[in-house]
């Protein structure tokens, strides 16, 4: 049996439409990070962030020996992590991993709340996070420009830390 040849094909073949979406794809991974984010995607994933962070730091401390502190500023968007030299003065981390800032931009720290100094809302306040991790239960409030928040509780000597959202004041278990 001979099947009639069509010498005039009209359409795309399989081929061309691959290659059209990953040219697709391409543009999409590269345009889409640089898309302006919202305030509120913003605070979550400053807040998971700084959760994520505050747990690693407390598992550096542990694992290799060294020391470190947050020193922030309740109220700002100011916090600053510090590895604590051999002379106990503080340098920037040798970890590449907590060089980077973990407050997106306009994140504001609302207060900080250890129970040994109460509730913080102004001043500049040192964070020791020593081998055996954090000295006290600490509770960030972090605070959107629109007004939102999202909590960060890390807890001592484990490393556990736990975000939320909203203004939380107790774990919630």
């Amino acid at each position: 049996m001979n099947f009639p040849v069509s010498k005039n094909r009209a359409g795309f073949t399989l081929i061309e439409i691959v290659v059209v979406m990953v040219i697709i794809s391409m543009l999409a991974l590269l345009v889409l990070p640089r898309l302006p984010s919202s305030d509120a995607e913003n605070l979550k994933i400053s807040a998971r962030t700084l959760a994520a962070t505050l747990r690693y730091l407390q598992e550096r401390a542990a694992t290799s020996g060294s020391r470190y502190y947050l020193n922030l500023e309740p109220g700002t968007d100011q916090l600053r992590l510090f590895e604590i030299a051999a002379d106990g003065s503080g340098r920037e981390p040798s970890d590449p991993l907590l060089q980077k800032p973990p407050l997106k931009e306009g994140i504001q720290i609302a207060d900080v709340v250890v129970p040994r100094l109460g509730k913080v809302l102004e001043g500049q306040l040192r964070l020791d996070v020593g081998v055996a991790g954090l000295r006290d239960f600490v509770t960030f409030h972090l605070r959107s420009p629109e007004g939102t928040f999202w909590t960060v509780m890390a807890f001592p000597a484990g490393g556990k830390v736990k975000f939320y959202e909203g203004y939380q004041e107790e774990p919630q278990w």
